[in-house]
């Protein structure tokens, strides 16, 4: 089966690992990830799955004390038709045929990805890029109530607020048709609700929804074909700046994004400079973690750097007039 990018409790590449039987095993032997499935699996049940916050908290206390990143059973499978819906509140199964989308939707619409969904004021459903600012509607399990903010952000930041003040962001078609009802008169068009989709799975094939992401730099991928100063008024224009990318945490969250691009490379926010004679990247930090597919000398003074969207998603020296998809950093 051919696997994209697998998850830790931090991320690594050699990592201790967390096998899963009726308890979770902290396993103190350096693995990459098939390993860890396959020992997990011929002595136990499988690597960890975390069906809910309660076991995330029994994960993270055991790889904290034993001060050791650890590998569990989340994959990601790259290539967008491999997505699927989820609710975030864990326990709430997605049913499509509940689902009452808007004519055409979800359509990812302009090319770009739209992994999360709003809901209007006529109960109908659509599809939005999660880096997109609504207010939304989380839903409190103690007093099962569902509670309006007026307050836009993220999807994700929404999904965390919701987990922090209430339980979680309103899912299933029962909140979602109660939410309607009671919020109907609000001002705003469209709130955000519980409902992502993404390429992730769980190891033992379980359909747990349960994602605890660390908050760590988002990006977006933008699939126009732009020449590198372009790219970089586009990102600075509409977001915050063309990504730059300082460690292989950050390295393997861009080239998931990359993968989806239309062009062979994506632009980096990384350039050379004729005058200081180095490479630095276009927020001042220091080119520290580099991913090189070619020598950096150069005794040309019109270029930057592209990542391959494909292979090992290498860094490449390029012309700064070529033209390629280029990712964005949002904060």
């Amino acid at each position: 089966m051919h696997r994209g990018l697998f998850l830790l409790i931090l991320m690594g590449q050699c990592s201790l690992f967390l096998c899963r039987h009726y308890e979770y095993y902290f396993i103190e032997e350096p693995k990459t990830w098939d390993e860890a499935q396959r020992y997990c699996r011929e002595g136990y049940k499988d690597l960890a799955t975390v069906p809910n916050m309660k076991y995330m908290e029994t994960l993270y206390t055991d790889s904290t004390e034993n001060q050791a990143n650890a590998w569990i059973g989340l994959y990601s499978i790259s290539g967008k038709e491999n997505r699927r819906w989820h609710w975030s509140l864990p326990g709430v199964e997605f049913n499509a045929e509940e689902m009452k989308w808007r004519a055409g939707e979800p359509n990812d619409a302009g090319g770009h990805l739209e992994n999360c969904a709003v809901i209007d004021s006529s109960s109908q459903l659509m599809d939005f890029g999660c880096s997109n600012d609504f207010t939304f509607i989380c839903y409190n399990e103690q007093n099962t109530s569902l509670n309006f903010i007026d307050n836009k952000k993220k999807w994700r930041e929404a999904q965390s607020y919701c987990r922090e003040h209430h339980t979680d962001l309103a899912s299933g078609a029962e909140q979602l048709n109660e939410a309607v009802s009671k919020f109907k008169s609000s001002d705003e068009p469209l709130l955000w609700i519980g409902l992502f989709r993404d390429t992730w799975r769980w190891s033992d094939g379980s359909n747990y929804s349960y994602r605890h992401w660390r908050d760590v730099e988002k990006f977006i991928l933008i699939n126009e074909s732009k020449n590198w100063d372009e790219a970089v008024k586009y990102c600075r224009e509409h977001h915050r700046d063309l990504v730059s990318i300082t460690s292989l945490e950050q390295q393997e969250l861009v080239q998931e994004k990359a993968k989806n691009a239309n062009t062979s490379h994506i632009w980096l926010g990384l350039r050379y400079s004729c005058a200081l004679d180095l490479w630095f990247w276009v927020n001042d930090q220091l080119v520290c973690y580099k991913n090189w597919a070619n020598e950096t000398d150069t005794g040309d003074c019109n270029l930057a750097v592209a990542m391959e969207t494909g292979g090992e998603h290498k860094w490449f020296k390029k012309n700064d007039t070529e033209m390629f998809n280029f990712i964005c950093s949002l904060s």
